[in-house]
C-alpha cells in the first residue's frame, strides 16, 4: 500500500489559522472588548463568504444550475477566495469528481474512508488535492483562470488585508485580522466541510437509497441550504436544494434575487412530477423490504403519478382555455364559461384523486416507520 504524502502548506495553514484565532480572539475581546461594529461587519462577511461558495463555486460553477452576469461571477471569484477552499476551478473539479464517483475510489471526499477523512482529512494529502484538472467549461472562462492563476495573492488579499483594513477604519486593524479574517475564515471553512461529512452520514435518504448523500436541516441552517444533500445528488442540476417553501435555503433565495435584479439567468430546475417520482421510487423501496407487494406498491405509485400528470394537464389547458375565450365574440361566451366550469370540476377531482392517493401512501409509509421503531 502506497504511503500518502503529506500536504504541509494546507496542513500548516488549517491547524495554525484555527488555533491563533481561538488564541488571540479572546485576548482581542480583553484589550478592546466587543466592537460591535467589527463583529456586524464579521458577520455579514462571513455570510457573503459561504454564499460565494454555495452560490458561485457550487451552483454556479460546479452545477451550471443557473447563469449569471459578469459582475456577480467576479464578486463570487473575489470573495469566494477569502474562504481559503481553493480557487473556483480547483473546488469545482474536485467537486464534480465526487459527483461522478460518490462514494467510490476516486470520490476525492469518500465517506467510506471515515468522517474525518470527508470532512478535511483529504485536503492533508498530495494524492487527494494535486488531482488533474478536469472542467474544460471553465477553463474557457477568463476571470475563472484569472483566479486560479493569481489565486494566493487574491485570497491573501480578500481573505486577510481586505478585513484588516475596514477593521482600521471602525478603529482596529487587529479586530479586523482576527475577526474579520482568522476567525472568520476558521468558521466558514468547517460549516461548508460538514456538507462533506455530515451530510453522508446523518440524515434522511429522501430521494434517492442508493447513495450516502442524506438530507440534513441542521446542516443547512449552518450552509445557507446546502444541507438539502441528497436531493442535490439526485438533482445535481437544480438551482434550489431546498425546494418545500419551509426550507432553510438562502442560497436559492440569492439567486432568485440575483435573478430578479438581471444578475442571474437561465435558472434551472427539475420537474415536480420528476422529484415526486425519485421520492415515491425510495420510500417504495424501505416499504418493499418489510414485506409489501410490489404490484400495490406499483400501482399506488402510478395512481399519485397519473394524477400528478393529469392535474397538470388539466390546469394547462383551463389557463389556455380562459386566453381563448376572452378573444371570442360575446355570443359565444356562455358556452365557453360551461367548458371552463367543466375543466374546474375536473381539475378539483384530479386533485382529489391525487391528495387521497398521497394520503393512503403516507399511510403506508408510517407503517414502516413504526415497525423499524
Amino acid at each position: 500500500m502506497t504511503k500518502k504524502r503529506i500536504e504541509w502548506p494546507v496542513l500548516l495553514f488549517m491547524t495554525i489559522n484555527p488555533l491563533a484565532a481561538v488564541i488571540l480572539t479572546p485576548i482581542y475581546f480583553y484589550y478592546y472588548g466587543f466592537q460591535w461594529d467589527i463583529l456586524v461587519f464579521s458577520l455579514v462577511f462571513a455570510a457573503a463568504t459561504n454564499l460565494s461558495i454555495t452560490a458561485g463555486y457550487h451552483r454556479l460553477f460546479s452545477h451550471k444550475s443557473y447563469d449569471a452576469h459578469p459582475i456577480a461571477k467576479f464578486l463570487f471569484l473575489m470573495v469566494g477566495a477569502s474562504a481559503y477552499q481553493g480557487s473556483a476551478l480547483k473546488w469545482s473539479s474536485d467537486h464534480r469528481r465526487h459527483h461522478t464517483h460518490i462514494d467510490g475510489e476516486k470520490d476525492p471526499y469518500n465517506i467510506n474512508e471515515g468522517f474525518w477523512y470527508a470532512h478535511m482529512g483529504w485536503l492533508f494529502f498530495k494524492d487527494s488535492v494535486n488531482q488533474k484538472i478536469h472542467a474544460p467549461d471553465l477553463e474557457k472562462e477568463w476571470m475563472v483562470k484569472f483566479q486560479d492563476r493569481y489565486y494566493v495573492p487574491i485570497s491573501i488579499f480578500m481573505g486577510f488585508l481586505f478585513p484588516m483594513f475596514i477593521g482600521w477604519l471602525m478603529g482596529s486593524a487587529f479586530g479586523g485580522l482576527i475577526i474579520g479574517g482568522s476567525l472568520r475564515i476558521a468558521l466558514t471553512q468547517q460549516s461548508t466541510f460538514f456538507v462533506n461529512s455530515l451530510c453522508h452520514t446523518l440524515g434522511k435518504q429522501t430521494y434517492s437509497k442508493e447513495i450516502s448523500a442524506r438530507d440534513s436541516w441542521f446542516v443547512a441552517v449552518l450552509t445557507h441550504g446546502e444541507g438539502y444533500h441528497n436531493f442535490h445528488h439526485k438533482f445535481q442540476i437544480d438551482y434550489r436544494n431546498g425546494i418545500k417553501w419551509y426550507h432553510w435555503d438562502p442560497t436559492k433565495w440569492v439567486i432568485r434575487s440575483l435573478n430578479f435584479i438581471g444578475l442571474a439567468s437561465k435558472l434551472r430546475q427539475i420537474s415536480n412530477a420528476e422529484i415526486l417520482k425519485a421520492r415515491l421510487q425510495a420510500e417504495a423501496s424501505e416499504m418493499r423490504q418489510l414485506g409489501f407487494a410490489e404490484e400495490k406498491l406499483h400501482a399506488m405509485r402510478e395512481t399519485i403519478l397519473d394524477a400528478q400528470n393529469r392535474m397538470k394537464k388539466l390546469r394547462e389547458d383551463y389557463e389556455q382555455f380562459k386566453v381563448d375565450a376572452s378573444k371570442k365574440r360575446e355570443e359565444l361566451k356562455e358556452a365557453y364559461d360551461l367548458k371552463l366550469a367543466e375543466l374546474r370540476r375536473e381539475l378539483e377531482i384530479a386533485q382529489l384523486e391525487f391528495q387521497m392517493g398521497l394520503k393512503l401512501w403516507k399511510v403506508h409509509l408510517r407503517s414502516v416507520e413504526y415497525v423499524k421503531i
